[in-house]
């Protein structure tokens, strides 16, 4: 039996999908169904059964799958077991970032550690801070990077590095030059990031501290991404709560303009988040060991 058709098989069962399996698999889907029907005719029984869009595992998958699993498993300790006589890491890294940090952090994070080890593929999943957390919790990623923490007790966030969150205006803004108050965020159009936001959820803490909360503004649109928030400013949406480090290009350029609103504290860190009592992978405990180990001066 064809191990790499078992590990095509295994990705099959798990996505419940054969072009989601192909996306896993860097294969293309006739390739995978391919696979999928050698494997078939090799054992001579039906695995899946191919309701429209849908498939569905036969009793004979479900049986296979077990036995798959195992062995694969037991392929992979075996390299591991090697790698670590050898002194070298290889495999694929599982990494997620929240908007900010995945965008503008971890790309550089994950360079020096390709460096370091080249045949570990690293594939970066990026979403909001929930979303990420949420991956993490239930095993899709080893480690994220992102800008809250959550009250979640099966969680462990590390410090990593600061971020500072900033009110953005248009050039030439009623408010431009003004010492603000929190409470001229419920008079003036505000551009807010989606729930589950980090960004939006330093915002909301701030405010809590500030008398306010979220509800007090005025909300005069939600974007689901940082650049959506930025471009919102640019075509005079409202005033948009971004992250520094995505205004860098545009402060610069004189597209944008910081807002003075010393009443509110909006500065933050990003955080390292990963399971608690969950047993990573030798590539997940190197990568974390180098974005534990980076100062700022260094970047």
């Amino acid at each position: 039996m064809d191990l790499r058709r078992l590990q095509v098989f295994a990705k099959v069962y798990e996505c419940r999908s054969f072009s989601r399996a192909a996306d896993e698999v860097l294969l293309s889907q006739p390739t995978v169904s391919g696979h999928i029907k050698s494997l078939e005719t090799e054992l001579g029984v039906r695995l899946f059964d191919r309701l429209g869009r849908e498939i569905l595992p036969t009793r004979g998958a479900e049986l296979l799958y077990g036995h798959a699993h195992a062995i694969l498993e037991m392929v992979e300790e075996a390299q591991r077991s090697v790698d670590a006589f050898l002194g070298r890491l290889r495999g694929e890294l599982l990494v997620g970032g929240s908007t900010i940090p995945g965008q503008y952090v971890l790309p550089e994070f994950i360079g020096r550690f390709r460096l370091l080890h080249p045949e570990v593929r690293v594939t970066l999943a990026i979403g909001d801070t929930g979303e990420i957390c949420e991956k993490v919790l239930k095993g899709g990623l080893e480690v994220g990077l992102v800008g809250a923490v959550l009250e979640e007790e099966r969680l462990a966030f590390a410090p990593l590095m600061d971020d500072q969150v900033v009110l953005a205006a248009w050039p030439g803004h009623p408010l431009a030059g003004r010492r603000l108050s929190p409470r001229d965020l419920t008079t003036t159009p505000v551009v807010l990031r989606e729930p589950g936001s980090g960004t939006r959820m330093v915002l909301s803490r701030a405010l809590e501290r500030a008398g306010l909360g979220l509800e007090d503004l005025e909300v005069a649109a939600q974007m689901g991404s940082t650049m959506a928030v930025l471009q919102a400013v640019r075509a005079r949406v409202g005033v948009g709560v971004i992250s520094r480090l995505a205004l860098t290009d545009d402060l610069e350029a004189g597209r944008v303009i910081e807002l003075d609103l010393p009443g509110l504290e909006l500065g933050r860190q990003f955080h390292l988040v990963t399971r608690k009592k969950r047993t990573h992978s030798p590539a997940a405990q190197a990568f974390m060991a180098l974005c534990l180990a980076a100062l700022p001066g260094d970047r």
